[in-house]
C-alpha cells in the first residue's frame, strides 16, 4: 500500500498493472504490455475534489 497526496483540481492516473517504474502513478508501461499480451490494463484516473492524503493498493503490484 502507498499513501499520496492528493491536491484539488488536479487530474491523476493511478497504475493498474503494476508495471510502472513509477508506482502508484501510471507512466503508461501497459501499453506495450498490452500489445504484447493481449491484455487490457488502463489506468484509473482520479480527480481531486480537495487536497487529501489517500492510501492506493493493487493487486499487480509487487511493492516490497
Amino acid at each position: 500500500m502507498k499513501k499520496i497526496k492528493l491536491h484539488k483540481g488536479k487530474k491523476y492516473s493511478i497504475c493498474s498493472c503494476g508495471l510502472s517504474k513509477t508506482l502508484s502513478f501510471c507512466d503508461n508501461e501497459h501499453r506495450d504490455y498490452n500489445d504484447k499480451n493481449g491484455t487490457n490494463y488502463k489506468s484509473v484516473k482520479v480527480i481531486a475534489e480537495e487536497t487529501v492524503s489517500i492510501d492506493v493498493n493493487s493487486s499487480t503490484w509487487n511493492i516490497k
